[in-house]
């Protein structure tokens, strides 16, 4: 083996440096304010390190349509789910497409965020997967 090199001196000066602070991300400006307290409310129930910026846009958008969802559910309660029109035909109220377009927007941006009891793993890393048994005909063909 060959020399190790000179002893480090002046290691006096060197010193354990605090973890630096991380916040949690704030809600993006242009949010309507509907859409900043369900923001709020999601990321306050991650981790602070959960969401990446990669992840506000997407993020955004699902908070956006869940005010959305909200508005047309309140405005759905005031009209009913039948709405007559000038010309006397009786149809569906359109809040009802409006409630499924965001509902369905929501769902697929929930999974893509890992907000979504099913996008969370909680299996122990350490536990070791089960082994299947072995068939009772492993090895009656080909001899293997």
């Amino acid at each position: 083996m060959g020399k190790r090199g000179p002893k480090p001196t002046g290691s006096q000066n060197m010193r354990v440096l605090d973890p630096p602070k991380t916040r949690r991300p704030n809600p993006l400006p242009g949010m309507s304010p509907p859409a900043r307290t369900v923001w709020k409310r999601i990321v306050n129930q991650f981790p602070h390190d959960h969401f990446r910026p990669h992840h506000f846009d997407q993020l955004r958008a699902y908070c956006e349509a869940s005010a959305i969802h909200k508005e047309a559910r309140g405005e759905l309660k005031k009209t009913g789910l039948l709405v007559e029109q000038p010309n006397g035909v009786t149809k569906e109220s359109p809040y009802i497409g409006i409630m499924d377009k965001m509902a369905g927007r929501m769902q697929g941006l929930a999974v893509k965020l890992g907000i979504t009891k099913n996008a969370t793993i909680t299996r122990d890393p350490n536990e070791q997967p089960e082994e299947k048994p072995k068939s009772k005909r492993a090895g009656l063909m080909f001899n293997g």
